[in-house]
């Protein structure tokens, strides 16, 4: 029997990838390999623009949300029956 593949973290798709295929991909580590690279683009010298983003990025954080979400579109396949997953 071969080794199985490793199947590092790469979001979303390792998830999905490994839930799918557990026969042969594995992941080695629990922990993320990276915090994120999310990013909004914003006009320089917009400071109005930067305090709704700063803020609203600050309420969703402490309240929970964003790490809610985060687990739900990255953790789970609850929402797949509402996608094609296929290519």
């Amino acid at each position: 029997m071969a080794m199985p593949t490793p199947c590092w973290r790469a979001f979303p798709r390792r998830p999905f990838r490994q839930s799918q295929n557990a026969d042969v991909l594995f992941n080695p580590t629990l922990e993320r390999l990276t915090e994120g690279n999310e990013a909004f683009a914003l006009r320089k010298g917009d400071p109005d623009s930067l305090n709704i983003f700063s803020n609203w990025i600050m309420i969703n954080t402490s309240n929970g949300w964003l790490a809610q979400r985060w687990k739900y579109w990255f953790t789970t396949l609850d929402w797949a029956d509402q996608v094609n997953l296929k290519k």
